[in-house]
């Protein structure tokens, strides 16, 4: 029998939940009257799906739909489909993400993986046939994302497995506790006034992004002096588009509806040019092209794209991953203070919405057409030959430290100091 401490305890982290809930639903996606809702999802995060549900009605949703996620039911398929099964993509999954785009339906995505490491024994050249098939089938709707054309949102929600490898040393029930904590502490869904603490976050950001629209920043420089090899460990030049835009936290909708693409965000990005990125990085914490872990990567590019790569495990993964179409090639950089609340819990959460928030990161493959003045109002083709690299693919990789400055190139050809030690100058909030 539940003593009255634990049944308060439960209620008040169901109050939390739907607090979560709540938050998403307003702030996240944004859900405006009348809009139906599309939420993916992983089995183990039902019950919140459920509450986001509830919350996405109440706030006038014409319609729910949770696409349940099931990688057992994947890994399945990959490993025992025949051959020339595994191009296939259903014409009920294109025309159900046809009428999200046709319609605009926001999109509420959950993370947190179940069964993180099921995917280990696949080929990775299977996992990227899979992947890029339906990439190709569904390019329409990633580019609508991908260019705001619908309101989205990615968030975390918590379950057993993925808190006993953030906090191994715990029980399951004191993992998962303890992962909430983090996880709603992390969104400010515990402030007294999350939606307030949100459009403070978001202001601060933007002046970031408005600092390097002003002094007119047309490259970055990624410097770590620590020495491997007897060389710098990172040294990267990216060069970006001859109109960039700095993007911070909020995004807008063509219509004029503001949205969280992450929960949480501690970003400030911009696409680069796909040509113009010279010089060698290092990762630093663990990434996931095609859902397989990568550790201790090295890229090499030269004229934007990776000419060499190495990686302590997943050596097999990036060989597969860099065959997808735009793959070698740069589709975001961006800058992540290392104060950052989620770097400063100094967990690893084996999330890439969590750890690339945590410091800097860069991304390979497609990119965000908000990054470049007037990208979204063009085609692909005229997107690409603008510099903004197209791809069947988009995966951060975390490459920020605490001994990283970054450096701004502008266009008058001044050099402006962006972050030192990980952390952003005083003089962009002066």
């Amino acid at each position: 029998m539940k003593s009255l401490n634990q049944t308060h305890a439960h209620a008040a982290q169901l109050a939390q939940q739907q607090r979560y809930a709540e938050l998403l639903v307003r702030v996240g996606v944004n859900l405006q009257p009348d809009q139906p809702l599309m939420i993916s999802a992983e089995l183990a995060h039902a019950p919140f799906a459920r509450l986001v549900s509830d919350m996405a009605y109440q706030a006038g949703a014409k319609y729910v739909h949770v696409a349940w996620v099931d990688t057992p039911l994947l890994r399945s398929r990959m490993l025992h489909s025949r051959a020339d099964h595994l191009d296939y993509v259903p014409d009920f999954e294109i025309a159900r993400h046809r009428q999200a785009v046709d319609e605009q339906w926001a999109r509420l995505a959950l993370v947190g993986d179940e069964f993180p490491d099921i995917f280990e024994d696949v080929p990775a050249q299977v996992m990227r046939r899979v992947q890029v098939a339906r990439a190709q089938a569904l390019r329409f709707y990633n580019d609508a994302i991908m260019s705001n054309q619908m309101q989205w949102c990615v968030a975390g929600v918590p379950n057993v497995t993925w808190a006993k490898r953030v906090f191994p040393s715990l029980d399951e029930a004191q993992a998962l506790q303890a992962l909430w904590d983090v996880v709603l502490r992390m969104v400010r869904a515990d402030d007294p006034d999350p939606i307030a603490a949100w459009r403070a976050h978001d202001h601060r950001l933007k002046r970031v992004a408005l600092f390097l629209m002003e002094r007119r920043v047309r490259a970055i420089r990624y410097f770590d002096p620590q020495p491997v090899g007897g060389l710098p460990a990172t040294d990267l030049t990216v060069g970006l588009t001859d109109a960039p835009v700095w993007v911070s936290a909020s995004s807008t909708t063509p219509q004029g509806v503001s949205f969280m693409a992450n929960m949480p965000t501690e970003e400030v990005f911009t696409s680069p040019h796909r040509l113009r990125a010279e010089g060698w990085v290092r990762t630093s914490k663990p990434c996931f092209p095609m859902m397989r872990e990568v550790r201790d990567a090295f890229f090499r590019l030269e004229a934007g794209e990776v000419v060499e790569f190495h990686a302590a495990k997943g050596q097999d993964v990036l060989e597969a991953f860099f065959q997808i179409r735009g793959a070698r090639r740069l589709g975001e950089v961006s800058l992540v203070d290392t104060r950052s609340p989620i770097n400063q819990s100094g967990l690893l959460f084996y999330e890439t919405l969590f750890d690339e928030n945590a410091v800097c990161h860069i991304a390979f493959g497609a990119a965000y057409s908000e990054g470049m003045q007037g990208a979204q109002a063009l085609d692909e083709d005229a997107r690409e030959a603008a510099g903004l690299n197209q791809s069947d693919t988009h995966v951060d990789v975390m490459i920020g430290t605490p001994t990283m400055d970054v450096y701004g190139l502008c266009e008058d050809g001044a050099q402006v100091t962006i972050m030192q030690q990980g952390q952003f100058v005083d003089a962009i909030f002066a």
